[in-house]
């Protein structure tokens, strides 16, 4: 008799926590950065960093609401913001001298 061991990889509940966590973390995202607005920093640059992290929750959201998560959105989602929270600092100081 074998156990059949699930793969972590084909589980719709680990898509489900996932895209939930990437749906928390974006509103959590959204809220910092108007926190540093309020604190006075760049309106424009901030608001601009923020924009794909709110994309991705609403459409994260879209899903959770669906029930349809896929793995794409989800590793997707994870180098985005991974990219971003990397380069945060240097993108809003470009992003503040280009406008």
């Amino acid at each position: 008799m074998t156990d059949q061991i699930p793969k972590p990889f084909s589980s719709d509940k680990n898509k489900l926590i996932i895209t939930k966590i990437i749906v928390i973390y974006s509103a959590f995202f959204l809220i910092l950065k108007l926190s540093s607005i309020f604190q006075g920093g760049w309106v424009m640059a901030n608001l601009l960093i923020a924009l794909p992290l709110v994309v991705l929750g609403l459409l994260g959201f879209y899903f959770l609401k669906s029930n349809s998560t896929n793995w794409i959105y989800a590793l997707g989602s994870i180098v985005i913001i991974s990219a971003i929270r990397y380069y945060e600092q240097d993108l809003i100081v470009w992003i503040h001298n280009s406008i």
